[in-house]
């Protein structure tokens, strides 16, 4: 099947750039009344669903996940993903598709942004009024924050309509949206300040071991580094690395880091030749722990030598180990994380790592030799 992909890099409104959210009466954007119903393109009334008024502010900040529109088809789908950042706004980006199984071919649309939520309990996101293609998309949440029914106004290649349908709390959104939630951080935290200078964000190339994507604001004249970010996929953490600074969380929470696990390639052989036969078959892929802990060495050790406890992380992050032995007549462990083995014998090395807010417990069983 033949694709043809779009991808669509929506301005994110220039209120939001300075002041955050919260209202559009208070960031001087356009919220709007309780009573507004924009109508679809077709002209039809949106599906309806016991979405009443807007759900309240709580149910909105408990936001995080992927909805699936309810006519989602193979060549026709729609997923919208979720989250909710603060001061009454929430991230959004659709993944839409269109195409036909007759045509052999599909066109593919990426639309993100960063949503306000009025006095009413209805989300609302309105570009810039000079945009090459305004347009607006409401979003109403059901009240026990399951469903959400989406209407826009304006043209756009696909359209984003119809009612979205909770599917799980999993969240890995574009490069996209990764740069839009820049624009909506304090300025105090991101040094993103146009009266210090013109200055670009560009795009991360791909993510860091499956889990940051990687951006730069950089100088229009001089090609400086104003600012540099590690952006965690799922927007639950949002690290400032610049490489003059130590690395700072500015956003969300290091625990969801902790708990994560992600699916990294392993090398190995396709082909297996088994008798006489050769057959190709692929292993299936084991998770690995987006942060952990292991032995610089390996486990195992002779009596005498020492061994270093390292941090496995997908950035270069300040983080704390603490370690303890179970039986210190094989091994011990002291406040630096190096492992002394004193005898022959079995132990396990436990104790937790820490990043920030973010804490995990680890155990390594270690074989000691003579």
């Amino acid at each position: 099947m033949k694709k043809r992909f779009i991808v669509i890099f929506l301005v994110i409104a220039v209120a939001l750039c300075f002041t955050g959210c919260k209202n559009g009466n208070e960031t001087g954007g356009t919220s709007p009344s309780p009573e507004t119903n924009l109508p679809s393109p077709s002209g039809q009334s949106p599906a309806t669903t016991n979405f009443g008024t807007g759900a309240p502010i709580e149910v909105w900040e408990a936001v995080h996940g992927s909805f699936v529109r309810e006519d989602s088809s193979q060549y026709n789908n729609a997923v919208l993903m979720a989250k909710y950042l603060s001061d009454d706004c929430a991230m959004f980006e659709f993944r839409l598709m269109e195409g036909s199984e007759a045509e052999g071919e599909a066109h593919d649309t990426v639309i993100c942004g960063v949503l306000i939520v009025d006095d009413s309990g209805t989300g609302f996101y309105e570009t810039l009024p000079d945009a090459g293609n305004p347009f607006t998309i409401n979003f109403n949440l059901s009240e026990d924050g399951q469903s959400v029914s989406i209407t826009h106004t304006g043209e756009l290649e696909i359209s984003p309509d119809g009612v979205y349908n909770f599917t799980d709390a999993g969240l890995e959104v574009s490069d996209l949206s990764a740069n839009a939630i820049i624009e909506h951080l304090p300025t105090a935290a991101t040094s993103l300040n146009s009266n210090l200078g013109a200055y670009t964000v560009n795009y991360p190339d791909a993510l860091v071991a499956d889990w940051f994507y990687i951006v730069e604001a950089v100088f229009d004249d001089s090609g400086a580094v104003l600012a540099k970010f590690a952006i965690a996929k799922d927007l639950s953490a949002v690290f400032r690395i610049d490489d003059d600074i130590e690395p700072i969380l500015i956003f969300g929470s290091a625990q969801p880091m902790m708990d994560a696990e992600t699916y990294i390639y392993p090398e190995y052989e396709y082909f297996e030749e088994i008798g006489e036969d050769e057959s190709i078959g692929e292993r299936p892929f084991e998770p690995s722990p987006v942060a952990a802990v292991g032995l610089e060495d390996g486990v195992t050790m002779v009596a005498g030598s020492t061994n270093q406890l390292i941090a496995s992380l997908p950035w270069e992050l300040p983080h704390y180990i603490t370690a303890e032995s179970t039986d210190e007549t094989v091994a011990v462990v002291d406040e630096n994380g190096v492992v002394t083995a004193i005898a022959a014998g079995e132990a396990t090395i436990f104790g937790t790592l820490s990043i920030e807010d973010g804490v995990k417990e680890f155990s390594i069983e270690i074989f000691v030799q003579d």
